[in-house]
């Protein structure tokens, strides 16, 4: 993360994710993103380097520009190998370009790097590299000096000093290169570049910051000081974070009221507003990453930003035609506070009310209402076109209506049993809302309900194998409710099953439909009925292949393919689009009336995502927040 004074913005590029279940792997980003002081913007440029995390990134001020090198790549397959990188980009304001450097030093993570004004030199310290044997997942720290001079890379020392997980900052007040880590024992140590010999003088203050391991550091122009904060040495270690202070003599602790004690985390120093910026890492001893957003002026406060929905999956997100809205409910996200995954409350505390989403004519905003459900686990919704109502569940029982300005909560005779996971839509045919299947957290159903407005009844006849995470919708060139894929079992004693079969309901029972091709064996696809031709569009989701039919082995994958369904011609066609969101499973597909275009939101694949992208029905578009005037830089 980099501060760019011309864009007066900050910059954050890639990033891994937590540890991913369902594929046994780690995700690295390669998104780009923009922090104004007030708010994330996500930008989409036309190049941009390949997916990574730990690599160095600083701002180049002779040339205007934003330099990154290496970093890592995670491995991409479970019995892959993490891959290290030593290649050299520039962002301009407007895109990244990659240079073709003459030399370069030896792929890297965790270097440590700074940019020199006066001399116009990049300077990288160490990391951690490969070892010698090139053994698969087996690295070491290297202790080498280069420098960059906008085109080439130089060595300039090579063995000493012996700093681990290194940070560098140049101390502007006094024309100082300092270098901040550890040594073997984890103890920190520090150190000042001499650019003339090439070489790294140690000081000894009287006092250093007792925990720099993996520590991050940055200089504050306005006090003139560097700020180091973060890092693990012990278990022992308290859990709230140190915030260290160097005036150019001494180290000293600053009393803050300082966040928890987190590792691998971003930080960068906002000049314009004097502002300290950290994002993400991982609290200690911990490797689920954070998306918290600390901001530190006289202290640290948490930035928050109201425009536009919070990353998340699993939300209930549908079309009012009569509202020309598609509204946005709750959802699965990352819970900072513990690491685990829950359902959102948005909780307004300015009207004490919880907040829904509302999507229109290609814009996000939001509404607090009274009597609004809460803590709602496993939100669905559909639209009741025969009364103008947005039908809202949780756990497929609790059930509430929204006209587009208020609330209703009912309380019927007969309910579903608890559930999530399930499918839901309005049937047009027999004008009901119909529920099926999911999972109760102990078993998957297979189980069908409808609503009528006002009780809910069970329909027993012929019933389909249990499943939940099935793309299930309203036909309405078959009109019939139908369902295609999932994930289950075809009964109790049976092992897990990935679906690749559809299904039929024509209001008493269901019928398996005949169909030779489909997308293949999948669950949590985002998908929406274009109503303008009445064909479903379907957007990726959790694939499984089987890649060794001998020991029947198989793999699962996100996927981000887009395929049509013609309800009349009882088939499947794929869309090969010239552009893609990235692949994810669980977001969400809603029709925007006001344009015409089908909108994904948000979804999983290691990350929760809150990008917002359009179908046109050729390609997909990334629909980017407004940021402001930006320039491209040479």
């Amino acid at each position: 993360m980099v501060y760019d004074p011309l864009e007066k913005s900050t910059l954050l590029f890639g990033g891994e994710s937590m540890f991913d279940p369902a594929t046994q792997i780690t995700y690295d980003s390669n998104e780009t993103w923009i922090w104004n002081g007030a708010r994330w913007t996500q930008a989409f440029p036309a190049n941009h380097p390949p997916s990574r995390s730990a690599q160095g990134m600083v701002y180049d001020s002779a040339r205007d520009r934003i330099v990154l090198f290496g970093g890592r790549r995670a491995k991409t397959t479970f019995d892959g190998d993490i891959t290290l990188l030593n290649d050299t980009w520039i962002w301009n304001g407007t895109d990244w370009s990659q240079i073709n450097t003459p030399h370069a030093p030896d792929p890297r993570q965790l270097a440590a790097m700074m940019y020199d004004p006066i001399r116009d030199r990049i300077v990288l310290y160490g990391g951690t590299k490969r070892t010698a044997d090139g053994k698969a997942g087996s690295f070491e720290a290297t202790y080498d000096t280069w420098e960059f001079d906008g085109t080439d890379w130089t060595k300039v020392a090579d063995t000493e000093p012996k700093v681990k997980f290194p940070n560098l900052v140049y101390d502007v007040a006094r024309n100082q290169t300092i270098l901040v880590g550890v040594d073997d024992a984890i103890k920190t140590l520090m150190y000042q570049y001499d650019s003339a010999a090439h070489t790294w003088n140690k000081l000894t203050p009287e006092k250093l910051p007792d925990c720099a391991n993996d520590a991050v550091m940055v200089y504050r122009a306005r006090t003139q000081e560097i700020v180091l904060l973060g890092g693990v040495c012990t278990v022992a270690d308290d859990i709230v974070d140190k915030t260290w202070e160097w005036n150019g003599t001494n180290w000293s602790e600053a009393t803050l009221n300082n966040p928890l004690r987190a590792t691998g985390q971003a930080i960068a120093y906002d000049a314009l507003r004097d502002t300290i910026v950290t994002f993400g890492g991982s609290n200690a001893f911990t490797t689920t990453p954070r998306s918290y957003t600390f901001l530190l002026q006289e202290d640290y406060r948490s930035a928050s930003d109201i425009g536009r929905p919070s990353p998340r999956s699993l939300a209930a997100f549908t079309t009012d035609p009569v509202n020309r809205t598609a509204w946005l409910y709750g959802g699965l996200e990352l819970e900072d506070a513990t690491g685990s995954q829950g359902y959102l409350d948005e909780f307004d505390p300015s009207v004490a009310f919880i907040r829904i989403w509302g999507y229109q004519n290609g814009s996000w905003f939001s509404l607090a209402l009274e009597k609004a459900p809460t803590q709602c686990i496993g939100p669905m919704a559909a639209f009741d076109s025969n009364r103008s109502k947005l039908v809202l569940t949780c756990q497929g029982s609790d059930i509430f209506e929204f006209d587009g300005k208020a609330w209703t909560e009912f309380t019927p005779k007969n309910h579903p049993p608890a559930r999530r996971f399930a499918g839901m839509v309005y049937d047009e045919n027999i004008k009901k809302i119909v529920v099926f299947g999911g999972w109760d957290d102990s078993n998957y159903r297979q189980d069908t309900w409808t609503w009528d407005g006002v009780d809910w009844t069970e329909v027993k006849k012929n019933r389909p194998p249990h499943r939940s995470l099935m793309a299930m919708w309203y036909d309405p060139l078959l009109k019939r409710t139908v369902f295609y894929g999932g994930l289950g079992r075809k009964n109790i004693e049976e092992r897990i099953t990935r679906y690749s079969d559809m299904y039929s309901f024509d209001g008493n029972g269901w019928t398996k439909m005949n169909v030779t091709t489909t997308p293949g064996e999948r669950f949590g696809s985002q998908y929406a009925i274009d109503p303008r031709t009445g064909k479903l569009i379907l957007f990726g989701g959790l694939r499984s292949e089987i890649t060794d039919t001998k020991n029947n082995i198989r793999r699962q994958f996100y996927d981000n393919d887009t395929w049509q369904w013609d309800g009349a011609a009882s088939s499947w066609t794929r869309i090969n689009t010239p552009n893609a969101p990235t692949a994810r499973e669980n977001g969400m597909l809603a029709f925007d009336s006001a344009r015409n275009e089908i909108v994904l939101f948000g979804g999983y694949a290691g990350f929760y995502f809150s990008d917002t992208w359009t179908f046109n029905g050729v390609t997909w578009t990334p629909r980017a927040d407004p940021s402001g005037n930006r320039r491209r830089r040479q």
